[in-house]
């Protein structure tokens, strides 16, 4: 079975844009993006981000070098303040430190991302910059201070990838982990970690792996395993030597690549979609969910303000 997004990415927005109207009103709120450098696929995620913000009516303010500033321009120019930094070239950490403490204090501001991965000028900042941000604006929840306090059950704050691998095998009904076995391939910590958590709350047993563990290690535990969720990036890294043969099994693509041109993930689909029970397909599986949870967050942590104001930066 294929499992697409279009349909519940729609009910999905349907949700959001209410949310928005109901939150927000006449407020103007946006969701500021800090990307330096100029990575082709983190160019793609950007404008996939803008464009799904513009759709719900939260618009995304980008800021970064004078390419992407440009970006903006016109865009910003109901926020006066907002433009001032948006037509800043942010080439040095101290720039991005003040922009970042500007944000936080913005009330207009309702959400903050630091588009990854950094150019290697930065790359030595990246903590820094992260733990920056306010945990009452830090979106992706990769601060410390939301990851550690939905860690320990005090606020229920799902990383956006997660999060929406999670939406996707519910809304299959798919969701039950209990006494199942998951394979988890890649430990990030935007994707593989807080995703081993999530599986863990419900029930699952779960076998984590890195660049440290031999691919006949993990295809060992794979043939054992209920799910299959592969984040590591390697284009069809997954195939059906992965897999046992009773078809049972549900493979979830969270990678992304390029290959002769068009976008592909982790899994050749091609060779195992006839091999088990359920698969993501690349596109159109969880990188536009990813999008559209990335952006439910604003709300998630709208309602956690109380909670969280003792961490405020």
């Amino acid at each position: 079975m294929l499992l697409a997004w279009k349909e519940l990415s729609l009910q999905l927005k349907d949700h959001l844009i209410k949310k928005r109207a109901q939150l927000f009103g006449d407020r103007k709120a946006y969701v500021a993006i800090i990307f330096l450098g100029d990575d082709f696929s983190s160019a793609t995620y950007v404008k996939h981000k803008k464009a799904y913000g513009e759709s719900i009516g939260l618009p995304v303010v980008v800021f970064g070098q004078n390419h992407v500033a440009e970006y903006d321009r016109n865009q910003v120019s109901r926020y006066d303040d907002v433009s001032i930094y948006v037509n800043q070239n942010y080439d040095t950490i101290f720039k991005v430190m003040e922009l970042i403490k500007y944000l936080n204090q913005d009330d207009d501001c309702v959400g903050i991302i630091v588009q990854l991965p950094l150019p290697d000028t930065f790359k030595e900042y990246k903590t820094d910059m992260l733990a920056a941000i306010t945990p009452t604006k830090d979106l992706d929840g990769l601060g410390g201070v939301i990851s550690g306090l939905a860690s320990i059950d005090l606020i229920d704050f799902s990383h956006a990838t997660p999060k929406a691998v999670l939406y996707l095998l519910d809304n299959y009904n798919l969701w039950a982990m209990k006494w199942k076995t998951v394979s988890i391939i890649w430990q990030s910590n935007i994707v593989g970690k807080p995703l081993i958590l999530e599986c863990i709350k419900r029930g699952a047993t779960v076998a984590s792996f890195n660049q440290d563990n031999s691919l006949e290690e993990i295809k060992t535990m794979t043939k054992q395993s209920d799910y299959i969720i592969s984040c590591t990036g390697k284009i069809h890294l997954i195939d059906a030597s992965f897999l046992r043969d009773d078809r049972s099994q549900i493979v979830i693509d969270v990678g992304y690549g390029h290959k002769d041109g068009k976008p592909v993930g982790d899994v050749d689909i091609e060779a195992i979609k006839d091999k088990v029970a359920a698969y993501t397909p690349v596109p159109g599986g969880i990188g536009p969910l990813t999008v559209a949870c990335l952006f439910d967050n604003v709300f998630t942590l709208q309602a956690y303000q109380d909670v969280l104001k003792p961490y405020k930066l």
